[in-house]
């Protein structure tokens, strides 16, 4: 995830210095989420098919071959192609990770082990634009994109070396039937996680991508913007394993929807106040929310992934994640056109809040099964 974080930051300057254009930009930066989108359903069934390990191995292979073709597009066009490629390979990772974690957490443990797996993906896309900037500053673009390849293949090695065959981890049995799409859109409690994952990416979106232009017309420095959303996914990270440890206590749909509906309301502040100090301040708040919802969401998705298929599962609700990010960009500026910045941040607080409410009604009746 450091790798992933390294070029998140600097695909949009990339492209740029390659001549891309507002729309050609847009592709660029939405082709990943939309690959990711596309392809995270079948890789997550192909894997509860075929095992966890061998298909993170291939997908982190990919990520390596990635930094390669990333300095070799010398045409902005291409680089859609590359992200498309890079979505493809991230969805045969992160989402197959978190599968193997809930396959292999021990029993009443499962939040203990979901919330230590997201602090790591956290905790690596927080160093990694840090990190990316300043090997770019000092080494150039292309560094960059290898040192991101260098971490792959060396994460690569390590998955190798260290984690054991599927058979050794209660992650892949044969014997196991997953659940289709269909059966998995189906199911009310599924479909309740899906849906709010959907809605929450869409609403808090708009807070990433349009919180330095709001920073813009309140004065603030770039290093204030940084650190304001350092803030924001450092405390994500910090409160996962603890959240983690909550969700294995309780009913874990408490924490979504404690979460989600604070984080809605902090992003329903944010137009509304100024300076440095309150933006900070709700952004620490809404870090704080989803450091609390996050682990929840995770649980409820490995408690049913045990009977659905827990790599087609997880895969999905990525993918829905995705789409959010694909969505929120494109209605964000819509928005922005029409009615103006503040309504940007007004109508992600809707979303969020829409998915708080989804999360109510399809989870009304969710009690956790304590027996897995």
């Amino acid at each position: 995830m450091i790798g992933l974080g390294i070029i998140w930051p600097l695909i949009p300057v990339y492209a740029v210095e390659m001549g891309a254009g507002g729309l050609l930009l847009g592709l660029i930066i939405a082709s990943f989420n939309m690959s990711k989108t596309v392809c995270g359903p079948f890789m997550g069934r192909i894997s509860d098919r075929w095992g966890r390990k061998k298909l993170i191995v291939i997908g982190l292979l990919a990520y390596a071959s990635m930094s390669v073709l990333y300095t070799m597009a010398h045409k902005a066009e291409l680089l859609i192609f590359v992200r498309i490629f890079h979505g493809m390979a991230s969805v045969m990772v992160v989402p197959i990770a978190m599968a193997m974690a809930a396959d292999m957490a021990p029993r009443h443990e499962l939040g203990l082990y979901m919330g230590t797996l997201n602090m790591a993906v956290m905790l690596g896309l927080g160093i990694g634009p840090a990190l990316g900037g300043t090997i770019r500053d000092h080494l150039g673009m292309n560094a960059a994109f290898y040192t991101m390849g260098a971490l792959a293949l060396l994460t690569c090695i390590l998955v190798i070396i260290f984690i054991p065959p599927d058979s050794q981890t209660r992650s892949f049995r044969e014997d196991h039937k997953a659940y289709t799409v269909k059966q998995i859109f189906t199911h009310r409690i599924a479909l309740g996680i899906i849906v709010m994952r959907f809605l929450a990416a869409s609403g808090q979106g708009a807070v990433y991508t349009f919180l330095p232009l709001l920073a813009l017309e309140l004065d603030l420095t770039s290093s204030q913007v940084g650190v304001i959303l350092s803030a924001n996914i450092f405390l994500i990270a910090f409160l996962q394993r603890a959240s983690g440890r909550l969700a294995d206590r309780i009913n874990p749909k408490y924490l979504v929807l404690a979460g989600t509906f604070a984080a809605g309301l902090t992003v329903l502040g944010m137009p509304f106040v100024g300076g440095f100090f309150m933006i900070l301040i709700l952004n620490i708040l809404m870090g704080a929310a989803n450091g609390v919802s996050l682990p929840g969401g995770l649980v409820i998705t490995g408690q049913l992934g045990r009977t659905m298929g827990m790599a087609s599962l997880m895969s999905i609700t990525d993918a829905a994640w995705s789409l959010g990010l694909i969505v929120s960009p494109i209605l964000s500026g819509i928005i922005l056109d029409l009615y103006g910045l503040p309504y940007v941040f007004v109508v992600g607080s809707a979303l969020i809040l829409i998915g708080g409410v989804a999360v109510s009604i399809f989870l009304k009746d969710y009690q956790p099964d304590r027996e897995y």
